[in-house]
């Protein structure tokens, strides 16, 4: 790609404007992505995914689709209700039951002419009554009179119905089965398959359409419109295509879209930290032309912009023997920092930025540590060509400074807006225009927390071109890899 736009204009780096509107796609997509994946509607897809697919619900599922009513215990039950129901001694124990000859012989046992019958038929059958019996003149004696009398009652219909009766093999039968255990088992299992309980379970079993009628299958169905769903079908292609695996592998620690009236004073301070520090003033350094005023810095369409102008004007130099010293300056420029306010070891960095070429105006976007050394330019705009720009890092080595700076090329850097970025980690520093590795080191690598400074410096006395010159910064961000401290 990046070849394709170097041959038709002149460019090895995508359209900044085509290139941002990716990322803010991804960005929206990204967000898009994770509302979904934080919204009730998928946690209920991942509880129903972890449900329907959980070993006791397939097996749930498994029975409802093939287990009949034969195969249940309820059905066993039945068929042994059955069984006891057409066997004959139950048959018999219930038609006698119900006869209400069982209520009859209890009434008859319990009456007084039934006492009196056993009392003189226990008489008659007696070795006192044999006796008398054999006696002359018999049918004059007491004991005649009570034989007439049990004669009598053993004629009675109450008295004959008893005597048939508990002699026959129905009764027999019943007073074996009265109490039984037999009996007790068949009088549960008749409450129990005439119960609404037994009667609902039977006329579920036996519906065709039981599996339909399930709470498993709605889920089911349940889970399986939500796959159908425009979301779910666009939330699962994204996972699968592992877009945001850069975007979800930061976290956002700084930014600046410069959207306010005017610049915010808890994010940026608009002179050299140590001035600000120590003298809450503005100073430059003995080499540098150009004094720096807040004149020179103003929000406007939503950007900072850095104006550097030729002006007389009063300010403080840093001078190495006699220390801040007054002098008079013939330009004027602008810096912002975040030297009170963020710092950061590690990360990503990047701005989106406009250079004005003004030769030998210096553009810069750097780094500094507390000590003014490391320090990293993501980028220096002051070649003679508006073509070149230059990147690096300023080490310390045994009490002398060591400059590590490469140029870059590719483009027409002058008046363009380009996202120029810096990945550091503990082994490599990468940096990036418009997404486009530019360059790569791994050796020497800065360990120090460092904090973000934008700039326009004058180093040579050769009076500037196109004056005045211009740095807009449109917007500024910076992340940490997430988990990290």
């Amino acid at each position: 790609m990046p070849g394709i736009f170097g041959r038709l204009f002149g460019s090895k780096f995508p359209d900044t404007a085509k290139y941002e509107s990716k990322i803010n796609n991804l960005k929206a997509d990204f967000k898009r992505f994770q509302e979904y994946e934080n919204s009730n509607f998928y946690k209920r897809y991942l509880e129903l995914d972890k449900l329907i697919h959980s070993g006791e619900f397939e097996k749930k599922v498994k029975k409802l689709k093939t287990e009949k009513f034969k195969d249940t215990d309820q059905y066993r039950k039945f068929q042994n209700f059955k069984t006891l129901r057409k066997s004959k001694d139950i048959k018999n124990y219930f038609r006698f039951r119900n006869s209400g000859k069982p209520e009859r012989i209890d009434k008859i046992l319990s009456s007084e002419e039934y006492q009196r019958f056993i009392e003189l038929k226990n008489f008659v059958e007696s070795q006192t009554f044999r006796q008398a019996k054999a006696t002359k003149g018999f049918k004059k004696t007491p004991e005649y009179d009570k034989y007439k009398e049990y004669k009598q009652l053993k004629r009675s219909g109450d008295i004959r119905f008893v005597n048939k009766t508990i002699n026959s093999s129905a009764f027999k039968n019943y007073e074996i089965l009265k109490g039984s255990e037999r009996i007790k088992n068949y009088d549960e299992l008749s409450e129990y398959v005439n119960s609404k309980e037994f009667l609902d379970f039977k006329a579920e079993m036996e519906d065709p359409d039981r599996f339909k009628k399930s709470e498993e299958y709605k889920l089911i169905n349940e889970y399986k419109e939500i796959k159908k769903t425009p979301d779910f079908i666009w939330h699962s292609k994204t996972k699968k295509s592992n877009h945001f695996a850069d975007l979800d592998k930061w976290e956002l620690t700084f930014k600046d879209e410069f959207d306010e009236k005017a610049l915010d004073a808890n994010k940026w301070i608009t002179g050299y930290f140590w001035g600000k520090a120590l003298l809450n003033d503005n100073y430059v350094l003995s080499n540098e032309k150009q004094f720096f005023t807040d004149k020179n810095i103003d929000l406007r369409d939503s950007m900072v912009h850095l104006t550097t102008k030729k002006e007389n004007v009063k300010g403080k130099v840093w001078n190495q023997q006699y220390g801040f010293m007054p002098a008079d300056f013939e330009y004027t420029s602008g810096l912002i920092s975040t030297g009170h306010s963020f710092r950061q070891k590690y990360g990503k960095f990047e701005a989106k930025i406009r250079l004005n070429h003004a030769y030998p105006v210096t553009h810069s976007f750097w780094m500094v540590s507390e000590k003014n050394v490391p320090q990293i330019d993501i980028l220096r705009y002051h070649d003679k060509s508006s073509k070149k720009i230059n990147i690096g890092y300023h080490l310390s080595e045994n009490g002398s400074f060591r400059n590590i700076n490469f140029d870059v090329t590719g483009a027409d850097f002058s008046d363009n807006f380009y996202i120029y970025s810096l990945e550091w980690t503990q082994n490599k520093l990468t940096w990036k225009i418009n997404g486009e590795v530019v360059k790569e080191v791994t050796s020497n690598i800065p360990d120090e927390p460092m904090y973000l400074v934008f700039s326009s410096h004058l180093l040579d006395e050769k009076e500037p071109e196109n004056i005045p010159a211009s740095m807009d910064i449109d917007w500024v961000r910076c992340y940490k890899v997430k988990g990290e401290s």
